[in-house]
């Protein structure tokens, strides 16, 4: 065969592997498909305990934050008491790994600076992962002390790909940022407490001029859809949002009270899989209660359903 001949039998060839491919290829994951409606109800499908966490001794010591990793189907939760984070496989609960005070005490100043020591991580209230870049934060804040200082940490993957506390920033003295999340849309790192909103940049350790949504208050946890499109917001006593971002409103019929599913004290939420993922922090439920800080896994249905 001449070379004219070969080279369109390649091009065959090769037109052939492409066709192939585009049609073996997966789909590409669906963003949130929450029900169009504005009537929607909840409903509990099961909890995710933590005290101890499944087939283990280990522990949860308070329930503060949350940061999902779709890339590892991980849960991440953040508990203050324990100066600690714990990665959490969502479907089985089953602990991946806890990363300890002394991850967190070690971590050296972003560019350079003193180990942040054994005050800023006693606090540990809130997560977020930014999926473009690959990284997870924590923020501490100001509870209980003077001496406790108010935190950003980063964690990154070591060449294992597991995620490890890489450094921190000093945060404003007083900073309490009981909530956290990272926006597809725009890149952006938001952090919340109280009715205030705003941005935050680790890389300059810089904040942004704070913002609120209309009768929005008590943020105490918070996560954006995979679109960006909507802010889900866990609030105090014990309530669950979901916020239009284009307009900075909440979305008529979704506001929920959680109380009736067990839930006493929303601190974060996550939404997987179509399902909402809310932690309890409820301090003061009997020693050895199951519920104690336990993630409530909640189905989202259309009224009548």
């Amino acid at each position: 065969m001449g070379c004219i001949g070969q080279m369109r039998m390649s091009r065959v060839g090769l037109f052939l592997l492409v066709l192939i491919g585009l049609f073996a290829l997966p789909a590409a994951p669906a963003f949130a498909s929450l029900p169009q409606t504005s009537s929607p109800v909840l409903e509990l499908v099961r909890t995710i305990r933590t005290t101890p966490f499944v087939n283990t001794t280990v522990s949860m010591k308070d329930g503060e934050g949350s940061a999902y990793v779709p890339s590892d189907n991980s849960l991440w939760l953040a508990a203050d008491n324990g100066r600690a984070v714990y990665e959490v496989n969502p479907i089985t609960g089953e602990l991946k790994q806890m990363i300890g005070r002394t991850a967190f005490e070690a971590a050296p100043k972003f560019g350079g600076g003193s180990v942040a020591g054994t005050y800023r991580d006693r606090d540990l209230e809130s997560m977020a992962y930014d999926e473009v870049n690959d990284l997870l934060y924590a923020f501490s804040g100001k509870c209980c002390t003077s001496s406790v200082q108010p935190t950003a940490f980063r964690l990154r993957r070591n060449g294992s790909g597991v995620f490890q506390v890489e450094s921190y920033q000093p945060l404003a003295s007083g900073s309490d940022f009981t909530a956290a999340a990272w926006n597809s849309l725009d890149g952006k790192l938001y952090v919340g407490l109280g009715s205030d909103l705003r941005t935050y940049k680790y890389a300059t350790n810089a904040q942004g001029p704070t913002f609120k949504v209309p009768n929005l208050k008590g943020i105490r946890g918070m996560s954006f859809s995979s679109d960006g499109a909507d802010l889900f917001v866990a609030a105090k006593l014990a309530k669950l949002y979901r916020v239009d971002w284009g307009s900075k409103t909440i979305v008529p019929g979704w506001s929920f009270d959680l109380t009736p599913f067990g839930i006493l004290d929303s601190r974060a939420v996550e939404l997987i899989n179509d399902q909402f993922y809310v932690l309890d922090g409820y301090d003061f439920r009997p020693s050895g209660d199951p519920l104690e800080y336990a993630v409530f896994v909640l189905d989202v249905l259309e009224t009548g359903n």
